[in-house]
């Protein structure tokens, strides 16, 4: 389901510059392949709803490298 424009909530996030460079270039790739671009926050929505409906384990994760594996883990079983 898609909410209105109105019910979102402004999120600041902080990123490396690889990663942003990596999202802009996601959202060109759709335009250059026939589509329209994509902006940084719809990837973002998306990529957040796919975690969603992951059955994700975060019992006892500490670190951002210990998310991401258990990401990728539960990205394999999806």
């Amino acid at each position: 389901m898609i909410e209105k424009k109105q019910d979102y909530f402004r999120v600041p996030i902080t990123m490396p510059s690889d990663m942003v460079a990596y999202l802009e270039n996601l959202g060109i790739e759709c335009k250059r392949s026939g589509g329209h671009k994509i902006a940084n926050t719809m990837i973002v929505r998306c990529a957040i709803r796919l975690l969603m409906d992951m059955n994700l384990d975060l019992s006892k994760v500490k670190t951002e490298e210990e998310l991401e594996n258990r990401i990728k883990k539960a990205a394999r079983k999806y």
